[in-house]
């Protein structure tokens, strides 16, 4: 049996896919992005942080994974360095004279800056 090789068999019928992922897996992916921000959002309004920043966390791996990027209005509402959704309680938000929308992190001290629409005549 030192010398037998092994025959390899294929599907003929279904052929293997390659490359980029398929339209469907990647609206299944946004709207479970979705989902895990309006699990987030509920976590942190019952005052469980941990579990909003964990559902913040798996958002953020999924986005990776399937090249999904985040709407601008989820960008605004989580910390790119904790990943903890802003509220009134962890973060700090303030409108610039020249147009920006500064939000500050109280839990680790991290400002984003965002432009804000009607800073375009500037």
């Amino acid at each position: 049996m030192a010398g037998v090789k092994k025959r390899v068999t294929y599907n003929l019928f279904m052929p293997r896919r390659r490359g980029r992922r398929t339209s469907r897996q990647e609206k299944i992916a946004r709207e479970r992005i979705s989902v895990l921000f309006e699990m987030a959002k509920s976590f942190s309004t019952n005052g469980d942080l941990e579990g909003s920043k964990r559902f913040i966390e798996l958002a953020r791996l999924i986005s990776k994974r399937y090249n999904q990027r985040f709407t601008k209005a989820q960008r605004i509402s989580i910390c790119r360095s904790c990943n903890t959704l802003f509220s009134s309680i962890n973060s700090r938000f303030r409108f610039s004279p020249k147009g920006w929308k500064i939000v500050t992190c109280l839990d680790c001290g991290n400002i984003s800056r965002f432009k804000t629409k009607d800073s375009d005549s500037n």
